[in-house]
């Protein structure tokens, strides 16, 4: 009787799974909102019956899918399974912090999957064609201003952004990770409503201003930016460490310095609208993410929460 209501769920959770399939394929505005809520229903199944019939119904949904929506549903449905899975096992355990860092993590995984797929059966590079056409643009852009006689105006600033696209190809690994990170966190938000119904008993998150990152990552941080004063030449593994090190490294330790200033603004009382205010800044005056770093370099290192705590 157990397995026939488990059997009946899955099949209507893969039938819903191929409907927002299907949406996110067809209807395009509306698909990059349902997007988020593709796992849903592998997350819901996990949490319900567990790892292992999980994992089936994700490999179930993929056949489904590509019925329904063609390879290019298939892509998003098999991202969508592993994120689920990942998701619903941690939500699974109440641990809804691992739960988000896992569905960052298939995200991430499944975009590298993707990526090593295009160019080993499609030949296809997809930084090397993004970079083509950021290149195209500007040619036409700096062809444009010429013709319109802001050429010598307008000409120095192409050049230094078509410098600045030698770099920017580098950190492809960075625009990964942090899209991987940011769509597990949509994905976990468009969860909620449905996982207070269904998993009444799950824990909230901590509050942002309890987070806390290791002393390991500063150790990192430093390390990386040792590396970058060293003469490496571009396109070298070293250098692509360095620069996607000390980017996403420097972006943590950002928002411990953030998660400090939530802390230290709660402990004394002050108006809610002071560190949301502290955020906005940082996103205006990027020079301002210095301070953010230097607190958040502090925090971890020095752990000075006990002493505003006891002041």
């Amino acid at each position: 009787m157990k397995n026939t209501r488990a059997l009946i769920e899955g099949a209507i959770l893969i039938s819903i799974f191929a409907i927002i399939s299907l949406l996110v394929v067809y209807l395009p505005l509306l698909g990059a909102i349902l997007l988020f809520a593709l796992p849903l229903p592998i997350i819901l199944y996990t949490i319900r019956h567990g790892l292992k019939p999980g994992v089936w119904m994700g490999l179930a949904s993929l056949p489904v899918s590509f019925i329904v929506s063609s390879f290019t549903g298939l892509t998003g449905a098999f991202t969508a399974a592993c994120t689920g899975i990942a998701m619903g096992y941690y939500f699974k355990k109440k641990q809804p912090g691992y739960a988000v860092a896992a569905g960052a993590m298939a995200y991430v995984l499944c975009g590298v999957v993707f990526f090593v797929v295009s160019i080993v059966f499609l030949n296809m590079n997809v930084i090397d064609t993004t970079m083509s056409q950021l290149r195209e643009s500007l040619s036409l852009a700096e062809t444009m201003s010429k013709q319109l006689g802001y050429g010598d105006q307008f000409g120095k600033q192409i050049k230094l952004m078509e410098s600045q696209l030698s770099t920017v190809q580098y950190l492809f690994p960075t625009v990964l990770v942090l899209t991987g990170i940011v769509f597990s966190f949509l994905s976990y938000a468009m969860a909620r409503p449905l996982l207070r119904r269904f998993s009444p008993d799950l824990p909230k998150m901590k509050p942002f201003r309890e987070l806390k990152l290791p002393q390991s990552v500063v150790i990192l941080y430093f390390i990386v930016t040792i590396l970058g004063f060293l003469p490496l030449e571009k396109g070298h593994m070293l250098y692509s460490v360095s620069l996607n090190g000390g980017f996403i490294l420097s972006l943590l330790i950002c928002i411990q310095g953030l998660a400090f200033i939530f802390f230290y603004c709660r402990e004394m009382e002050m108006p809610k609208a002071v560190p949301v205010l502290a955020i906005v800044l940082g996103v205006l005056f990027p020079l301002i993410l210095s301070v953010y770093l230097l607190l958040g370099i502090i925090d971890i290192g020095f752990n000075i929460r006990n002493k505003v705590t006891r002041n």
